[in-house]
């Protein structure tokens, strides 16, 4: 009986029931409030709340509501006539004639059951009790009210509940911060355990996923508890308005957000530290003041776009402007930071010292600062603790106190950033720079020129080098994949040149793609001597070319955004003396068992490498394959490698953010002036590869 209720209630949620009902299930929350009521509509994604009826209809007080999804409407007690009230859609009551009324009896918790269509209000104490008032026009007891117990053999200390939007149950939270789950039918309850939060929660909410929302009155913090999943523990979900009159309704069938809603801003870090809303992600609206954010601008999602989806990256819409550190970040030292704020506002900030991917509560480095218009400087101690290495950051205006590193609140910006920690006598030198790329670009038909495309593997790279005392500590690798515009299969590795395998902490790698951890295999590779690392044996299994496209990123019409991104953190078992630097020696290598022309009796595999133009290959290359037919001018006596009779590369490194040519267009079509460089040795045409000496028709463009 109960499935077919909630059928029919979820079919009615897309119409109107009534002229004057609403016409749909709303993700808004409403909150009536106030001595003579008025009603407010309330994000809990941010507890942003605006006033949308001050003018109820009513001399007093409306509380104890709930949403009926079977027909549409809100329902409350009424104090002005002591008895129940249909709210419509403009949010005027419409006070009911109820039978058996419990005259002169005030409610002040209630809601509505999806599943019976039935009005239950409660109020503890012997005189009064849980009643259910039938809001089914066709059942006998329409209208009419009757008491399921009496106020003292169910003794709760609640002030709201809210039904399960599937069970059949009712829930509420005591003042104790006890859960209890409540079946309307006996007037029973069972106590759950307690939530870890106190106090007053005037305003209780389900959505459709099964989670319970708890409003505070004394503060406005609204908890989140994922009643279906076992565990009661609270979360600090957002911060709204707070009260001394207080009751929430919303209906229970809707998702806590609407989808198209992007005025709200999210969090760039990656997944573990907090960013989508299904993790409580850090949020911020931007209807309460859309003028107050950090440097100058903010943009709204619908969602978190954690790295690598984030909007900074993937929308090319940067607006983590308002933050600048103006010293490096030294563990045991105070760093300089620089930050924007547009209006005075309150600060707070984490530093993810430990890089264990996640904002602990020790990690809090500005907490509730107050803070002005304009650029100033603000300082952070780097605890002595830190490790050294890449890591996240993250900053959030507002201007309310007490925010955490996740959750939500209406107004202000998060901006998050990756920066770098040193440790004591230490220095980290990047390349092309902390936030720039450098390009480096591959024609996999070596020792052929074939189209000469160089599309066929292009990758964005940037590398950090952390010393002390002079001596490496540790290498960190960013890059994503930019073209795959291959009919081959091939790998993509970074060899360190003159560190050797045994020199590097392998058990205390960190290699992630997309910001998850890679475990099927370690990067470093096996049963060599050097320090080579592999960061895809086939790179098509990260990458896919879309519908009605043959290759990667290569193809009008076949942009996408990044699909492989990849971060690879190399620590030394103890420091080295090396003078490591720029971009290493990136290589394309044949993937293992794959086909790689016809040229080749049997698959060549990892014996098959393209570097950088006059860079020696690694010890897994076959020299013997210099002896091969074709256009390759490598003569290993002079260093000469990788390079055609003309001096043309195979593989070749532009220090910039560089577009490659589409696919079958010959590069030196593209980049006119890049056969004089060449015949030059690179001091003519310096410039070839910028976008002024390009055939813009002939780039692949996202």
């Amino acid at each position: 009986m109960r499935r077919l209720l909630l059928v029919s209630s979820l079919l009615l949620c897309s119409q109107a029931a009534l002229a004057d009902a609403f016409t749909e299930c709303p993700s808004r929350a409403f909150l009536t409030q106030d001595a003579v009521a008025k009603t407010y509509g309330v994000n809990l994604v941010t507890g942003d709340y605006g006033l949308l009826q001050d003018d109820m209809g009513t001399k007093s007080k409306v509380n104890a509501t709930g949403f009926n999804p079977n027909d549409n409407f809100l329902y409350g007690w009424g104090y002005e006539k002591h008895k129940p009230v249909r709210i419509h859609s403009d949010l005027k009551v419409e006070y009911l004639d109820v039978e058996n009324i419990a005259g002169g009896k005030d409610f002040y918790v209630g809601d509505v059951s999806l599943t019976t269509n039935i009005y239950y209000v409660y109020r503890r104490g012997a005189d009064f009790g849980l009643y259910a008032i039938s809001l089914d026009s066709g059942s006998d007891d329409y209208l009419k009210m009757s008491r399921i117990v009496d106020g003292k053999t169910l003794d709760l200390k609640i002030f709201d509940m809210a039904f399960h939007p599937t069970d059949g149950y009712a829930y509420a939270v005591d003042k104790y911060g006890i859960l209890h789950k409540i079946d309307v039918t006996t007037g029973e309850s069972k106590e759950l355990g307690s939530v870890g939060a106190v106090g007053t929660f005037g305003a209780v909410y389900f959505d459709v996923d099964a989670n319970l929302y708890l409003s505070s009155n004394r503060d406005g913090n609204v908890y989140k508890v994922a009643i279906d999943s076992g565990s009661y523990k609270a979360q600090l979900f957002a911060i709204g308005p707070s009260s001394s009159v207080n009751d929430g309704a919303r209906c229970a069938l809707a998702p806590v957000v609407d989808e198209s809603n992007t005025d709200v801003d999210y969090g760039d870090a990656p997944d573990s530290y907090g960013t989508l809303l299904k993790d409580n992600g850090a949020r911020h609206g931007l209807l309460a003041d859309p003028d107050l954010h950090l440097g100058n601008g903010v943009d709204g999602e619908s969602d978190g776009k954690p790295m690598p989806q984030s909007d900074d990256e993937s929308d090319r819409n940067d607006d983590e402007d308002g933050v600048q550190f103006a010293t490096t970040l030294q563990a045991g030292e105070k760093a300089v930071v620089m930050v924007e704020p547009s209006k005075s506002g309150i600060l707070s900030a984490w530093l993810d010292s430990n890089q264990n991917g996640v904002f602990d509560s020790y990690e809090q480095v500005i907490t509730d600062r107050a803070v002005t218009p304009g650029k100033q400087p603000v300082y952070v101690t780097i605890p002595a603790s830190a490790r050294a290495g890449s890591t996240w950051a993250r900053f959030r205006l507002s201007s309310s106190s007490g925010l955490g590193p996740t959750g939500g609140v209406s107004d202000g910006e998060v901006e998050d950033y990756r920066v770098d920690i040193n440790v004591d006598g230490s220095a980290v030198t990047y390349y092309p720079s902390s936030s720039g790329w450098t390009t480096v670009a591959f024609e996999d038909n070596w020792p052929f020129e074939g189209d000469y495309d160089m599309n066929d593997l292009v990758t964005q790279l940037r590398t950090s080098v952390f010393k002390t005392d002079g001596k490496v500590t540790l290498v960190n690798i960013t890059g994503q994949l930019s073209a795959v515009g291959a009919a081959y299969h091939n790998g993509f590795g970074i060899r360190l040149p003159g560190v050797l395998r045994d020199q590097i902490d392998e058990d205390n790698i960190n290699y992630t793609i997309n910001d998850r951890a890679v475990t099927n295999y370690t990067p470093l590779e096996a049963g060599r001597y050097e320090a080579i690392f592999i960061l895809a044996y086939n790179t098509w299994s990260y990458v896919s070319a879309g519908e009605d496209c043959v290759y990667y990123r290569t193809e009008e019409g076949c942009g996408s955004d990044m699909q492989m991104r990849f971060n690879l953190t190399i620590p030394m078992k103890a420091p080295i003396e090396s003078d490591i630097s720029g971009v290493f020696d990136p290589f394309l290598f044949a993937t293992p068992g794959a086909w790689h022309g016809d040229h080749f009796a049997t698959p060549p595999g990892r014996s098959y490498e393209i570097h950088l133009k006059n860079q020696h290959a690694t010890e897994a290359f076959d020299y013997k394959l210099m002896n091969f037919s074709g256009q390759d001018a490598s003569n290993p006596d002079k260093k000469h490698f990788f390079q055609t009779t003309n001096g043309l590369p195979w593989a070749m490194e532009m220090g910039s953010d560089w577009k490659h040519p589409k696919e079958f267009r010959d590069l030196t079509h593209a980049y006119p002036k890049f056969p004089s460089y060449v015949r030059s040795e690179g001091t003519e045409n310096a410039s070839w590869y910028t976008d002024e000496n390009a055939v813009q028709s002939i780039l692949f463009k996202d």
